[in-house]
């Protein structure tokens, strides 16, 4: 049974775990080794301490384990991360947690939300009714570069 819930502070290094495992597992078909090894191993369980606090941050609990996650900036509409655990993929826990944040930013009046995609990720962002408007190219290391694309979504009232 999948459960959504607020982020709490001891979820941190089980949201690592989630999260290093979906860019090692999901990510890795479009992004070469060097750039998923430095992408996953720059991730520490201390940092999402702060962004528990400070966004509207929820995980995805199957079974007592925290199987993915999604945060929201509810100031700016910006969905900070939506991850998945490989092992959790295919399952609508993505969907789940995305509808989560959209509730989120409703409740808080936005009228849009806005996100930086990875490659692999763009076609479910597609199907949730987001519409890409740029592409970006970030330096993640010395010599290491990341792709990704901007997306944007109008919220229904």
């Amino acid at each position: 049974m999948l459960n959504i819930r607020r982020a709490r502070q001891e979820d941190s290094e089980a949201i690592w775990r989630a999260h290093g495992s979906a860019i090692r597992g999901t990510c890795a078909s479009h992004y070469p080794p060097e750039v998923i090894e430095v992408w996953a191993g720059r991730l520490r369980p201390e940092k999402y301490a702060e962004a528990i606090d400070r966004y509207d941050f929820f995980v995805a609990e199957e079974d007592g384990r925290v199987v993915g996650f999604g945060e929201l900036g509810q100031e700016t509409g910006e969905v900070q991360g939506l991850y998945v655990s490989a092992d959790a993929k295919g399952r609508g826990v993505g969907r789940r947690l995305l509808g989560t944040l959209e509730e989120r930013a409703r409740a808080h009046g936005l009228k849009s939300l806005s996100l930086t995609s990875s490659l692999n990720a763009v076609p479910f962002y597609e199907r949730a009714g987001f519409r890409a408007v740029g592409e970006l190219t970030e330096t993640i290391a010395p010599g290491v570069e990341r792709a990704s694309v901007r997306m944007f979504k109008e919220l229904a009232g």
